[in-house]
């Protein structure tokens, strides 16, 4: 009889120094049952007590493992805080001794110290190496722009204020401005910087600033001083050559490119997105003649995804998964004969080999010319006249960040179905009058659909291209053995041995487009062969994993993300339906056009035939918007503040009519409030009647101002126990205070008009003026914003329902309703300072049907009000809110330090601080004759 051999357990059975692998339960009934053949015992209950014996076991050596690793780990992180603290008592001269316990943990403010200091030490560095002081300012500046351009400004403003600095402080200001999307003030100082210290230190910003702002002038210059060698530095040079691109200079980009390469200097990165760009470069400045497609032949784009930049290129092998799935649409019509590249001819002959049986559709054949129209640079493609395409995916990769390339080439006739977009700075009025004219557009969701619905584009919810991918697979004939095990694709794993996948990868930007979809191909067959399961926060991983019948599950990283709407709710039926919608609207266009039917034609049919759709896309975009209740009764609320309510009117009265005047703060801002009504008493004849919306102020706060101020009535009403919830929107430099202002139209029912003022204003003329301003039938007056960035009111609103991750369907009914109350999209205000009708907003039920979205979308006071005023405010004089820290100051009536730097922060300059300061003595004056009196 042969002898079993031993079964080897506990330590002695790893190799000296590997480390022991945690057996998933599978693997230990695998070792028990092994076991039991060995021996010769069948008995299932001995397997099961060896298994739960090993497991034991096995569980016992991992658990000491972790304790070993933790212990290791955190004698290490105790050395870290050692060298942390050390570090930062170092950099900022502080005794190690009498930092706090917890200084030894990495937090912000320290962070924020560190590199406070490490700013100033490049400062000091440049200028001991023998910069001069703008060279010096400029890389200081470059580094902070990322984290801490708040330190950055203030150090240019600095500068700026003082005549023998100026110059470098208006090219470092010019820097942090253009960092900040607030490109008017970037080009007011660029203004201001000699244009040969431009072309010296910062001619790409320049550059991109003047694309920005329109200013044809500033891309002259900067050609002129390629012309002239005036720009050497070769990662310079590429970034001039960006710039020039996107403004349609191909030669003098070209020109650049071929300035960086022989100038040398650039690492394998830059010389990588160089060549690239100058490929394209090169064809905008030597555009190539379409090949012509032979007679009886119909010309079709198959859609890729390169274009110039390297940085928005696509990584990702779920867009090629799309194509894939788009030419399934055009392979299942029987017949075809495909030419071209001859590579691309082959790949999608073998898809239409692939077609199943059923979802063949037999038509008399054509010859098809396959030309790629790469979907972000198609302007650049040599297209050839009356070339179809499917025309899917998520249109808003921009060049360099200063251009889209969209509409299509125009030999491109597009057939829109699955199409995405989600920034309305990319519906600009060709690309609404070019997809109006080739609609109706079929939107892979309904924020899409809502959005151009809002632009007068026809549309509808076709759902999701992808979804019908299976076209090009037939039924299976091998599945995944059973046990296989779960897939992570592109999401967290549970467990370090889980397997992972990414569809994200790097060298798919270089790959060309036939490989592409080769490796896409395969990947989606292995999905279905070799796992048991698979677990994506991929779109275009879970929907054609589903299509195929791979069983998966999807989890979004944010459920309120806009490209899920209609997606994410769908269930098995709802997908189907949207396979079948998809399918059957696109088969009949299709078929006509492979038959040679002229443009009109086709267009006419995919009209008619999408029409139902978008009629019941209409209807769902106009149904009214419900009723949003709260969970706190805002009429009692009101009452309780406005039996809280003190008035302490003025002792020395001024003639005239009152000008009404709120403000709205908590107890950290007592003393700003004195500086404010400073501001508004100091300019202001007639009487002023200012109402404080308070949180932990008490009597003698209401004795205090009445004594500095007796020419003002205060009334003071007590906000402390309203209570909104969590306010998602609340930025970091404000308080909840703010909100109360939202209030005010039931706060102060006998007051039909006044300016609200923010306490980080400063009022400088007759605030009387602004009181009287002409409303021309609006509910409110108000600035409107500067910032690049958040000029669109949508633009903005979108960005607000992302922080609803946890609540998709109040994010997707929010733009729904803001798009349809707000067409073709409005210019943001600020509500820092305003002129609200209080009448008027009664009439409208403001509060009634505006308060709840702080409660249901999580907005904050400025987003609330913008919903509701959209593009019906008055705009007031940029002068009545005038913001130093953003613009150009020019001839104030108000100024307003918004954002994070405030005129009363200690450690920073703060641009016309000065003036804070002035009413601040005045106070103070006040103060002094108050206590003598």
């Amino acid at each position: 009889m042969t002898q079993a051999p031993a079964l080897t357990t506990g330590p002695a059975a790893t190799p000296q120094g590997a480390p022991l692998r945690r057996l998933p339960g599978r693997g230990l009934r695998h070792l028990a049952r092994s076991a039991d053949r060995l021996t010769g015992t069948p008995d299932p209950e001995r397997g099961r007590r060896r298994a739960l014996e090993e497991r034991g076991r096995v569980q016992e050596r991992d658990l000491a493992r972790q304790a070993e690793r933790l212990a290791a780990a955190t004698a290490e992180l105790e050395r870290y805080q050692l060298a942390y603290r050390r570090l930062v008592a170092a950099v900022r001269g502080i005794d190690e001794d009498t930092m706090p316990g917890h200084a030894g943990t990495p937090n912000r403010r320290w962070n924020r110290l560190a590199t406070e200091t490490r700013g100033e030490a490049a400062l000091a560095a440049g200028l001991r190496a023998g910069l001069d002081l703008p060279a010096a300012v400029v890389a200081t500046v470059r580094p902070l722009l990322r984290d801490r351009h708040v330190d950055a400004r203030a150090l240019c403003h600095a500068l700026y204020a003082r005549p023998e600095s100026r110059v470098a402080g208006a090219l470092g200001g010019a820097l942090v401005a253009a960092r900040q999307d607030l490109f008017d003030l970037a080009a007011d100082l660029f203004a201001e910087v000699p244009a040969d210290l431009v072309a010296q230190l910062a001619p790409a910003e320049y550059a991109r600033v003047g694309v920005r702002v329109d200013d044809p002038e500033a891309v002259a210059r900067a050609v002129r001083w390629l012309d002239d060698a005036a720009v050497t530095d070769a990662p310079t040079l590429v970034e001039l050559a960006e710039v020039l691109f996107a403004a349609d200079e191909h030669g003098p980009a070209v020109r650049a490119l071929d300035a960086a390469r022989a100038a040398g200097g650039l690492d394998e990165a830059g010389a990588r997105r160089a060549a690239l760009l100058r490929t394209w470069a090169a064809r905008g400045a030597a555009p190539q003649e379409p090949a012509a497609v032979p007679a009886g032949r119909v010309s079709f784009g198959v859609i890729d995804y390169k274009q110039p930049d390297e940085s928005t290129t696509s990584s990702n092998l779920g867009d090629y998964v799309q194509t894939i799935a788009s030419l399934g649409h055009l392979v299942r019509h029987t017949g075809l004969t495909f030419h071209g590249d001859p590579e691309l001819a082959q790949v999608v002959t073998e898809l239409g080999e692939r077609v199943r049986p059923e979802l063949r559709v037999e038509g008399p054949g054509a010859d098809v010319e396959l030309t790629v129209v790469n979907r972000d640079a198609s302007s650049l493609d040599a297209v050839p006249e009356n070339t179809w395409a499917i025309a899917f995916g998520w249109y808003m990769q921009s060049a360099f960040g200063l251009r889209y390339d969209f509409p299509f080439h125009a030999n491109v006739n597009p057939l829109f179905v699955s199409f995405h977009v989600n920034r309305p700075s990319m519906l600009t009025e060709d690309a609404v009058a070019y997809l109006t004219a080739h609609g109706p557009v079929g939107c892979r969701d309904w924020n899409t659909v809502f959005l151009l619905l809002n632009k007068g584009v026809p549309a509808f919810f076709s759902g999701c291209l992808t979804t019908t991918i299976d076209t090009v697979f037939p039924e299976r004939t091998t599945s995944a053995p059973p046990g296989s095990p779960t897939v992570y694709v592109d999401t967290a794993a549970p467990s370090p041995d889980d397997l992972t996948i990414t569809q994200a990868r790097e060298d798919v930007r270089w790959t060309p487009m036939v490989p592409n979809v080769r490796e896409a191909l395969g990947l989606l067959e292995e999905y279905r062969t070799s796992y048991g399961g698979i677990v994506t926060s991929r779109l275009h991983c879970y929907l054609p994993s589903w299509s195929i019948g791979a069983p998966v599950t999807f989890t979004p990283r944010n459920r309120a993300d806009v490209r899920f709407a209609g997606l994410l709710d769908a269930d098995e039926e709802g997908l189907r339906a949207m396979r079948e919608r998809i399918r059957d609207l696109l088969a009949p266009s299709v078929g006509l056009l492979l038959s040679g039917a002229p443009a009109d034609e086709v267009y006419a049919a995919w009209r008619a035939a999408c029409a139902p759709e978008v009629a019941r896309a209409r209807a769902a975009f106009e149904r009214p918007a419900a009723e949003l209740p709260l969970s706190f009764d805002v009429d009692a609320a009101c009452r309780t503040a406005r039996e809280s309510r003190v008035v302490v009117p003025a002792t020395t009265p001024r003639p005239g009519e009152p000008v009404h005047a709120a403000v709205a703060l908590d107890a950290n801002l007592k003393a700003q409030m004195e500086v404010v009504v400073q501001g508004m008493v100091a300019g202001t004849a007639r009487p002023l009647h200012v109402v404080a919306l308070t949180r932990d102020h008490t009597g003698a706060d209401h004795d205090r101002l009445a004594a500095l101020f007796p020419e003002v009535t205060f009334e003071w009403i007590a906000c402390d126990d309203i209570d909104y919830g969590p306010v998602l929107g609340m930025l970091s430099h404000i308080t909840v205070s703010t909100m109360d202002r939202l209030l005010l139209p039931e706060l102060l029912p006998d007051v039909d008009r006044l300016v609200y003022h923010d306490i980080d204003a400063l009022t400088l003329v007759d605030l009387a003026t602004l009181h009287d301003v002409e409303l021309d039938g609006a509910p409110l007056a108000a600035r409107a914003s500067v910032g690049h960035g958040v000029r669109s009111g949508l633009g903005n609103l979108l960005r607000s329902g992302r922080r609803l991750s946890a609540s998709p369907g109040a994010a997707n009914e929010l733009f729904r309703t803001m798009y349809a109350r707000h067409p073709g999209d409005f210019a943001a205000f600020n509500a820092g300072i305003l002129v609200l009708d209080l009448a008027r907003m009664r009439a409208d039920e403001f509060t009634r049907r505006f308060v709840p979205f702080v409660e249901h979308y999580g907005l904050n006071d400025q987003e609330v009000l913008n919903c509701y005023a959209g593009s019906g405010y008055r705009r007031l004089d940029p002068a009545w809110n005038m913001w130093p820290s953003q613009e150009t100051v020019r001839e104030p009536r108000i100024l307003h330090w918004a954002g994070h730097q405030k005129p009363w922060d200690a450690g920073r300059y703060v641009l016309e601080r000065d003036r804070w300061d002035e009413a601040g003595a005045a106070v103070e004056e006040r103060r002094t004759v108050s206590r003598a009196g």
